[in-house]
């Protein structure tokens, strides 16, 4: 019996799940299984996960994973099912009996986990669960309408006390009804999920903030407190030491060829200038009658440097990480445009957030230029000259953001000459820490974004890993194998990575597979692919990966004896570099005349890539010969396996 079911094939699936849960019933019943003898209540509650398979999952009724298992009991139906929480309980037993079933009768499809992680996990989730299903939150629209009917004591049963209970629920006004149906207010913004960092590494992120060590520093050299000038800035003896002593890289007394520009007073070092508003703003230290003194805040930021990291990070974006380096009469002054980059800060972070990688600095600029160039008009500037104006402001705010302890820059280049004057580097990328990863994540939820953290399948094989990823869009599945990574070695991953490919059906999962190996060290991933090549069903793609890898010459692909891996390696191509890439390999094979041999012999081969590549082939080749026999060749394998 069939158990994998089309959205449209309703009539298949109803069969089938009768038949299923008739036989689950009786199953129960040899087995002793259902509490009270109440078999058809625990085969019931089953169904409602058939249900959930065929109309929201992928359709297969015999393939379950833990994944399957948690968005069902998590997330299906705390927002869809309308049981009250001490009803609900044993919702989650009736499914781990269920999965129980299916493996003693040998129904589990491929991909599937063990029976023993399947009820596990279902039982597991129990307290979760339930809690779930009693938070409001997580109603949809028509559970939350028909919960906020019965709370109001209408008789759901009856089809009339609902209808006039709903029409008095459309007059009332909007307000009313977006608090009782969350569905019905505007859906919060959505960022792609993201995997998260180790708890360890995010606390050593913390504690390691540049500006923390700057911070301590400062409150112990302001213990004692230190007169300031009648303009309130730091004196001018004062500025010169805590340059020293913060390493802030301002330049004092600053040469350009034969000229000295003596510095004045402490206001002109941009960098300690942003020390001394930022520290004001966290608390660090304060100001009072002329002097300024180190907070018991301050002081004890030594003991415990991770401690006070968000409220360095959130004071930098109070203050500005651009407008407290810059004076309202300084030559780089634009401050409506310095507002704007200030208050675009965290969405310009959103970029490295999403990348979960570096990103070129460049980029960055792009985003904020277009940005300034949207909000503003310039009609004594060219849009080149506000470009590298808004280039130099983005160094500025990484910079400081760096100095947070947010990101870290790699690959910039650094200048001494006058024209760049205080900027100490340029251009390279930009990468969140640790830290920052959780940061961005904090700050875009507070500003009112839905920004998910990956990780639902950290505890899964790589196979589970990628079929329960496969209907995933591209970042959301960047997140997730990327959460899965950083909860292994590099050795670890690359074992369990090679045994996906050998038991993933699809060979499109294959290949996402060797991608996910080829970014492992060659060293470490490299013998695992050349066992891959000693096995007849994964060789082609294992081949690829070789010679992609530097490790084979690319005659290798192509082995007269092998047509079978040839296949698979012509897919490999067509997947990954297109047709020409696929002609290209084809004519590894020799002339155009021995190319349609070659295709003449391909035709009868195993792999599921077979008609793909021939249907391909006979598509795009543009040798008239070859793609006639590629055509033919299709006609010829669906003729003979049609059956």
């Amino acid at each position: 019996m069939s158990l994998v079911f089309g959205p449209d094939d309703e009539d298949g699936f109803a069969a089938a799940r009768m038949s299923l849960l008739e036989h689950f019933e009786q199953w129960l019943g040899d087995q002793g299984m259902a509490p009270d003898g109440d078999e058809a209540e625990v085969a019931g509650e089953a169904g409602l996960a058939l249900d959930w398979k065929w109309g929201y999952g992928d359709g297969d009724l015999g393939r379950w994973t833990p994944p399957d298992i948690s968005e069902f009991l998590l997330e299906w139906c705390p927002r869809k099912l309308s049981v009250p929480e001490d009803e609900c309980v044993t919702i989650p037993g009736s499914l781990a009996a269920f999965t129980s079933f299916l493996g003693d009768q040998g129904l589990l499809g491929p991909g599937s986990s063990t029976v023993a992680d399947l009820a596990g996990a279902a039982l597991r989730m129990t307290d979760g669960f339930v809690a779930a299903m009693g938070d409001a939150s997580n109603f949809g629209m028509a559970k939350s309408l028909f919960a906020s009917a019965g709370a109001d004591g209408v008789d759901l049963s009856d089809p009339d006390r609902v209808e006039a209970w709903i029409a008095e629920f459309n007059a009332q006004p909007e307000e009313e009804r977006r608090r009782i149906i969350p569905d019905a207010a505007p859906r919060r913004p959505a960022m792609p999920p993201v995997a998260p960092a180790d708890d360890a590494e995010v606390a050593a992120s913390r504690a390691a903030a540049p500006i923390l060590a700057s911070f301590a520093a400062f409150a112990e050299f302001t213990a004692g407190g230190r007169k300031l000038t009648q303009t309130g800035n730091l004196s001018l003896a004062d500025g010169r030491a805590l340059v020293e002593l913060l390493d802030t890289g301002d330049v004092i007394d600053l040469r350009i060829g034969d000229r000295t520009f003596k510095t004045k007073s402490s206001g002109e070092l941009y960098r300690l200038r942003q020390i001394f508003t930022w520290a004001k703003k966290a608390g660090v230290v304060r100001v009072a009658h002329g002097r300024v003194h180190a907070t018991k805040k301050g002081l004890a930021i030594k003991r415990d440097p991770a401690g006070f990291y968000d409220r360095a990070v959130d004071a930098l974006l109070s203050v500005g990480p651009l407008a407290s380096q810059r004076s309202t009469d300084g030559w780089l002054a634009w401050p409506e445009v310095t507002a704007l980059l200030d208050q675009a800060a965290v969405m310009l972070l959103t970029g490295p957030y999403l990348a979960q990688g570096p990103l070129p600095i460049g980029d960055l600029a792009d985003a904020a230029t277009e940005a300034v160039l949207d909000a503003f008009e310039f009609p004594h500037s060219t849009d080149e000259r506000v470009a590298r104006h808004v280039e130099t402001d983005v160094v500025d705010m990484v910079d400081a953001l760096e100095w947070a302890g947010v990101v870290r820059r790699a690959g910039a280049v650094e200048h001494e000459d006058a024209d760049v004057v205080g900027r100490r580097r340029s251009g390279g990328t930009v990468e969140l820490t640790a830290a920052g990863v959780e940061t961005v994540r904090r700050l875009l939820v507070a500003a009112g974004y839905d920004a998910p953290s990956a990780g639902r399948f950290t505890d899964a094989s790589a196979t589970e890993l990628f079929l329960g990823t496969d209907s995933y869009d591209f970042p959301a599945l960047s997140a997730e194998i990327e959460a899965w990574r950083r909860r292994r070695s590099p050795e670890e991953a690359a074992t369990d990575l090679a045994k996906a490919v050998r038991t993933l059906p699809d060979p499109a999962l294959r290949n996402l597979a060797l991608a996910v190996l080829g970014e492992i060290d060659v060293e470490i991933a490299g013998p695992e692919v050349r066992a891959l090549a000693a096995d007849p069903v994964t060789r082609g793609f294992a081949l690829c990966w070789l010679v992609d890898s530097g490790l084979e010459d690319a005659s290798a692909l192509f082995d007269p004896d092998d047509v079978s891996s040839f296949v698979d390696v012509l897919a490999q191509r067509l997947v990954t570099l297109g047709p020409e890439g696929l002609c290209d390999t084809l004519a590894l094979a020799g002339d155009h005349e021995r190319q349609v041999a070659v295709i003449g012999r391909i035709w009868r081969t195993p792999s599921e890539a077979t008609e793909f590549v021939l249907a391909a082939i006979g598509e795009v080749h543009p040798v008239k010969a070859v793609s006639k026999a590629a055509r033919k060749a299709v006609f010829q394998r669906r003729s003979w396996s049609g059956p």
